[in-house]
């Protein structure tokens, strides 16, 4: 639905298909038959859908809020000491730490990092510093219940659903 109207064509005459070019099974960074140069990622977590579609390389993720405290030998794996420490300080460090995820995690989907070491992701605190990130634009929603985060070059287009 977002690349359709992204692109100004019905949605029923779009097909995503996943290939990962290493193998025959339906996995990898989806993409658009018929129109192979729009970038379009999705993602869902427990009750939450979210897509993007943009101009070239995107990436969506999103997170449900729980009530469950924050794993911290989750986080100081996969966060930097910047980061750390604004989760420490936050009112809601549970939220504050699905944020920083999904910026990475959004990253992760364009390419620009792996979930193998998250930690050398050294991306922006959330509402501490500048939504950038080497080039991408980075575009956070979400509240009390769930928390997401698009990724994009800064010049593209980008259309959302979520």
């Amino acid at each position: 639905l977002c690349a359709g109207r992204l692109l100004g064509r019905p949605a029923q005459g779009l097909t995503v298909v996943q290939r990962c070019g290493s193998c025959d099974r339906p996995h990898g960074r989806p993409r658009l038959a018929e129109a192979p140069g729009t970038g379009v990622s999705l993602a869902h977590a427990r009750g939450w859908v979210a897509a993007a579609a943009a101009d070239g390389p995107v990436g969506v993720d999103v997170e449900a809020v729980d009530d469950a405290e924050v794993d911290w030998r989750t986080a100081e794996a996969v966060c930097t000491g910047k980061e750390l420490a604004a989760l420490r300080s936050d009112t809601h460090p549970r939220r504050a730490f699905l944020r920083q995820w999904v910026r990475k995690e959004s990253l992760v989907k364009v390419g620009a990092g792996t979930l193998d070491e998250p930690a050398r992701l050294d991306v922006p605190v959330y509402g501490q510093e500048p939504p950038r990130w080497h080039g991408w634009r980075l575009l956070d929603w979400g509240g009390a219940r769930a928390v997401g985060c698009v990724a994009a070059r800064e010049e593209m287009r980008l259309r959302l659903l979520g």
